[in-house]
């Protein structure tokens, strides 16, 4: 029988949270003869080997370890060139799911071809076992579920001596649904991005310019072909980045996006790992230099010391798109590549920590020039003409750092 789908889930120290992950995935109400889950072990050092060879799932596991730590862009690579599916659909080794998962998936997929489906505005936070590292705000959110639930609390009170406690649900908890009882909710941020994208323009994002943004692979699916036409992730080291590469990449090669916010994910909470701001705003500047294009640029308009909001980002990108399409090609030529040149210094001083000021003089041209007096002309030409009001408060925002 063909599979129709291979679910990528690449795991490092993951070790119990991956194997309720695999639990969560008998539940699912597809065919569990037409996917398969390709478990890409990133060299880890816990019991996933171990669990692997004891452990029998209701679908096929094919099991890769890595002989030494690659990173999760080169393990989701290689998990794509593994794949036999028709799509691909990633999924992060700590996140439950729902039993219609991946039917969910599928379905969008089945209705319409170069789409791109993601949840990563409906991924909960779940607590599935009291990790005596967590952080005390995480200690006092998992308590305050705990002691809704004196079952559980019992089960944590009994092991909680213990210097490795095992997971609060077993097997037939996960498949029972019985962690969604643990569950504190959207993440502060995940719900901020959901107010400001999802609530606003739906799960089709009709009228809003970076879509690209909702493509993180904890929970992100594709036709396999993508992969054999675009390429495969950006192997950008350490964290950050390559997940909207690829998702911003499909997007300018036509692909189409929704989100499945009626079928919520569960991240498994764990210790809160090292900060890796500096990676990401790294591997955020490789992927500015790749594409130094208005339609990647725009976002940086959210970098600045009073950044835009994605609603005054996607009005700024109306009129940008507008002048390119109504007016004379030459008429604003200088001013929006101007624009475009200030957006790439915002992004080149946030990647090195330095001040946003004078943002003109970034530009590659002395002030006052030649080059200076043809974009403040037609900056007023802009103004008086009143037709990109959004796109002249960009400008001027910026132009007053």
């Amino acid at each position: 029988m063909p599979i129709d789908v291979s679910i990528v889930m690449p795991t490092h120290n993951r070790y119990p949270l991956n194997r309720l992950t695999l639990y969560s995935l008998e539940a699912q109400t597809y065919d569990h003869a037409r996917f398969e889950v390709i478990l890409v072990d990133d060299a880890s050092t816990d019991a996933t080997p171990l669990m692997v060879q004891q452990e029998a799932f209701s679908f096929e596991l094919r099991y890769f370890r890595m002989p030494a730590n690659i990173g999760r862009p080169q393990a989701r690579n290689f998990g794509v060139q593994m794949a036999r599916g028709e799509f691909v659909l990633f999924l992060d080794a700590e996140v439950l799911v729902e039993p219609d998962f991946i039917a969910s998936h599928m379905n969008l997929h089945r209705a319409q071809s170069r789409l791109i489906v993601g949840g990563l505005y409906a991924i909960q936070k779940a607590y599935t076992r009291m990790d005596p590292r967590f952080s005390p705000d995480q200690q006092q959110e998992a308590m305050a579920l705990l002691t809704c639930h004196p079952d559980l609390h019992h089960r944590w009170l009994m092991t909680k001596h213990l210097p490795d406690p095992p997971p609060l649900f077993d097997r037939k908890g996960i498949l029972e649904g019985q962690f969604k009882r643990m569950s504190a909710g959207l993440a502060p941020y995940t719900r901020f991005m959901k107010e400001q994208i999802i609530d606003r323009y739906g799960d089709r994002f009709q009228g809003f310019h970076l879509p690209w943004i909702s493509s993180g692979t904890g929970s992100l699916s594709m036709a396999h072909e993508a992969f054999r036409v675009h390429g495969l992730f950006e192997e950008y080291p350490g964290w950050g980045a390559d997940d909207i590469e690829m998702g911003y990449r499909l997007f300018i090669n036509g692909y189409q996006f929704a989100h499945l916010s009626h079928s919520p994910t569960y991240h498994q909470e764990h210790p809160r790992e090292a900060s890796t701001t500096e990676e990401g705003k790294h591997n955020f500047y490789l992927f500015q230099q790749k594409h130094p294009n208005i339609s990647m640029l725009g976002i940086l308009l959210g970098y600045m010391p009073r950044g835009l909001s994605y609603y005054e980002i996607n009005l700024v990108l109306n009129d940008a798109y507008a002048i390119g399409a109504h007016e004379h090609p030459h008429r604003f030529l200088h001013l929006t590549g101007t624009f475009r040149s200030m957006l790439a210094a915002i992004g080149r001083l946030h990647r090195y920590g330095l001040p946003m000021t004078n943002l003109i003089a970034q530009c590659g041209f002395p002030v006052p020039s030649p080059e200076s007096h043809l974009f403040y002309a037609e900056k007023q030409a802009l103004e008086q003409s009143g037709k990109y009001p959004n796109l002249n408060y960009a400008l001027n925002l910026m132009l007053s750092l």
